[in-house]
C-alpha cells in the first residue's frame, strides 16, 4: 500500500503561496500538474505541489506561465537554480530576504497564523533551498529569539513561529526527497534536548545537497537513535546540542556508545567542540560548530 502523501487544493495553495483560481487555471489551460481525483475534490502529490512552487517562483521572475507549464520539472528547476549568474544572486538575494522576512514578523506580531504560513510558503518556492535556509530561517529565527529576550515578543508568539516554520520546513524536507541510492543522515536531539530549529535547517541543507534525510526530532533516547540509524541504514548521526542542560554531555555519549561502529556521529551546536570521540575509539565523532563547517563534511560524504 503506497504510504504517498496527497494534499488537497487548500493545502497546496497555502504551500505554494497560488491562489485557488490561479492553480485551477494553470492545469485547466496549460496542463501544469493533472491531479488526481478524491472523496473530496482534487488531491496532489509532493512532487506535483514542487512542481507548482517552481512554476510560481519562475512566473514571479518575468517568465509566461505559458512559457514554462510543458517543460519538465528539471528543465524548471535548471531554469530557476542554475541559470541565474552567481553574481546577480550576490546582490539581489539578500535585499529580497530582507523583504520576505518583514511582513512575516509583523504578523507574528498580529497573531496572524494564516498570513506567517501562507508567506513562509511563498517564500521558499522563490529561493533555492540552501538560501532559504541561509537568508530566510535562520535571520528569521535570530530575530525573533532577540524580540523574545528583549521582550517583544512573547512565549506564545515565538511558539507560533516555531510550529510554522517547522511545518515549512518538513514540507521541504519531503519535497527534495533523495534517490534511493543516495547516502542517508538521521537527525535527532538527545533526550532532554528540545530545541530543533538548528536541527532543521541542517536536514534542509542535506536534502537540498542531494542526501538522504531521515528526521527524528528532538529529546530520543540513545537506543532508540542507534536503532533507527541501523535500520535506515544511515552513514552518521547528526546530533544536534545546546550544551545547557548538565546531562547533555552523558546523553551524547549514550548515543556515540550505542551506535554501530561504522556510523559516524556529528555533533553540532555552538558547543560541540566539547564532545570530542574518545581516544582510540572505532566510532568516528565529528564536531560541527558551524553550517558551513556541516556543508563541508555533506560534500566529503557525497553531498553536492
Amino acid at each position: 500500500m503506497s504510504t504517498t502523501l496527497r494534499y488537497p487544493i487548500a493545502a497546496v495553495s497555502r504551500l505554494t503561496g497560488l491562489q485557488l483560481d490561479t492553480i485551477r487555471a494553470w492545469e485547466r489551460r496549460y496542463g501544469a500538474v493533472v491531479p488526481e481525483r478524491g472523496p473530496r475534490g482534487r488531491v496532489y502529490t509532493d512532487a506535483q505541489v514542487q512542481r507548482l512552487r517552481l512554476l510560481a517562483a519562475l512566473v514571479a521572475q518575468g517568465h509566461t506561465i505559458g512559457q514554462v507549464a510543458a517543460l519538465p520539472t528539471p528543465r524548471l528547476e535548471e531554469l530557476l537554480y542554475r541559470s541565474t549568474p552567481p553574481a546577480a544572486l550576490s546582490v539581489e538575494q539578500p535585499a529580497a530576504a530582507r523583504q520576505a522576512i518583514g511582513p512575516v514578523l509583523e504578523a507574528i506580531e498580529r497573531f496572524d497564523y494564516a498570513t506567517v504560513e501562507r508567506e513562509l510558503a511563498r517564500v521558499s518556492a522563490l529561493f533555492a533551498p540552501r538560501d532559504f535556509v541561509y537568508d530566510i530561517v535562520l535571520p528569521l529565527m535570530r530575530e525573533v529569539g532577540e524580540r523574545w529576550h528583549q521582550g517583544t515578543l512573547s512565549i506564545a508568539q515565538e511558539h507560533m513561529a516555531s510550529a510554522i516554520l517547522h511545518g515549512v520546513m518538513g514540507t521541504l524536507v519531503r519535497l527534495h526527497a533523495a534517490p534511493p541510492t543516495a547516502s542517508r543522515l538521521l537527525f535527532a536531539s538527545p533526550e532532554g534536548e528540545q530545541h530543533e530549529f538548528g536541527l532543521l535547517a541542517a536536514a534542509m541543507l542535506a536534502a537540498a545537497a542531494g542526501l538522504g534525510v531521515v528526521y527524528l526530532g528532538p529529546s530520543l533516547p540513545a537506543g532508540e537513535i542507534a536503532t533507527a540509524a541501523l535500520d535506515s541504514g544511515a552513514l552518521a548521526v547528526v546530533l544536534a546540542v545546546t550544551g545547557g542542560a548538565e546531562s547533555t554531555p552523558a546523553r551524547v555519549a549514550e548515543v556515540r556508545q550505542a551506535l554501530a561502529p561504522r556510523v559516524e556521529l556529528w555533533v553540532g551546536g555552538r558547543d560541540a567542540a566539547g564532545f570530542p570521540g574518545t581516544p582510540g575509539s572505532r566510532r568516528r565523532v565529528v564536531p560541527i560548530g558551524s553550517f558551513e563547517e556541516f556543508e563541508r563534511q555533506l560534500k566529503r560524504i557525497g553531498g553536492r
